[in-house]
């Protein structure tokens, strides 16, 4: 497996990841140029792209979605709500409907979502909750490796710890410090909106989160949907050691990788 962030953070959203049998993109909040100039850098183009993982409707998650349905054959994994979304808005209403022979939807049962067998590779919605129709993030089991992709999220349920455990890759979410958040020029609403829990993890509570799922296995953590203009990767370091310290985790077998630039470095399983 390689893991490639292509970008990450309020401008836009996007992964890549490859395995022997498939080539999947997690969401496409860039433009399709940006994503086929990083693909490039590692020998790929968005000719590769076998499936695109959409982990809800905002913008920074799916601004080239319908230029990647019009110029690629990928097949779309969503969930219906995300989908209701798409055949609703002028934007991409044609194209999705003409392409929906490629749409695979994820099947909820309340908290937890139904894994999704393609070519050897085993995907499983997470359930997120954020201000948008049917969010979700993404667990990713293939060749004994499982990567676990989670941003967007005003908390993580407890129930999910289980699932979520001792993955080998993490790509979580550590949006905002909640002082420089409230202290900024933002509009109060959006301060509420994002301090709730449908909004972003904050430092704080996705260290928690991230503390109580590493384990033995856990090898790269990403450091994801930075927020530029209310956090600072020193606080993040700060909050990591403080978090992890006091619960007695060991992270010293663990790379944390922070996302706040584009074209972050790859790593291979």
């Amino acid at each position: 497996m390689i893991v490639k962030i292509l970008a990450s953070g309020s401008s836009g959203n996007s992964s890549f990841i490859h395995t022997e049998s498939m080539n999947i993109l997690i969401d496409c909040g860039i433009t399709k140029k940006r994503i086929n100039d990083v693909l490039k850098k590692i020998n790929y183009t968005i000719d590769d792209i076998d499936y695109i993982l959409i982990t809800h409707e905002h913008i920074d998650h799916i601004k080239s979605l319908a230029m990647l349905l019009k110029y690629t054959t990928a097949k779309v994994i969503l969930t219906e709500g995300t989908f209701e979304y798409l055949i609703k808005n002028e934007k991409y209403k044609d194209i999705v409907l003409e392409n929906e022979n490629r749409f695979i939807f994820a099947q909820s049962n309340g908290l937890f979502y139904e894994a999704i067998a393609l070519n050897g590779v085993k995907i499983t919605p997470i359930r997120a909750f954020h201000d948008a129709l049917e969010p979700v993030g993404y667990m990713v089991e293939v060749e004994g490796n499982r990567l676990v992709s989670l941003t967007d999220t005003g908390y993580v349920h407890k129930d999910l710890f289980p699932i979520l455990c001792n993955a080998n890759v993490y790509i979580w979410e550590t949006n905002h410090d909640p002082e420089i958040l409230m202290n900024s020029d933002r509009p109060y609403e959006l301060k509420m909106r994002i301090l709730s829990d449908h909004g972003h993890l904050s430092n704080g509570d996705s260290l928690y989160a991230l503390a109580n799922l590493v384990g033995v296995e856990t090898k790269y953590v990403f450091y994801s949907h930075i927020s530029a203009e209310c956090n600072l990767r020193e606080i993040i370091g700060i909050t990591e050691a403080r978090v992890f310290n006091k619960l007695g985790i060991d992270r010293s077998h663990i790379h944390f990788i922070y996302t706040m630039p584009f074209d972050i470095e790859e790593i291979e399983l």
